[in-house]
């Protein structure tokens, strides 16, 4: 699994069901944010975006939640 730094956090690639995978955000030792993509599409996206060095402040979560770090 993947894991991505960013300042004062890090985003890490867990696994979920099969193929699909959950990105936990942990800051210090607690993961502070869960984001669930729906689908394997969505779960690349993230891993582009995260790759690109995309910040997750302000996406949601997959649950309806705004992520706030």
């Amino acid at each position: 699994m993947r894991e991505w730094q960013r300042e004062g956090y890090k985003v890490v690639e867990v696994e979920l069901n099969g193929d699909l995978h959950d990105f936990e955000v942990v800051q210090g030792d607690e993961v502070v944010a869960t984001i669930t993509p729906e689908t394997l599409e969505d779960m690349e996206l993230i891993i582009k975006d995260l790759d690109n060095g995309d910040d997750v402040n302000g996406w949601e979560d997959g649950m309806g939640n705004t992520i706030s770090i």
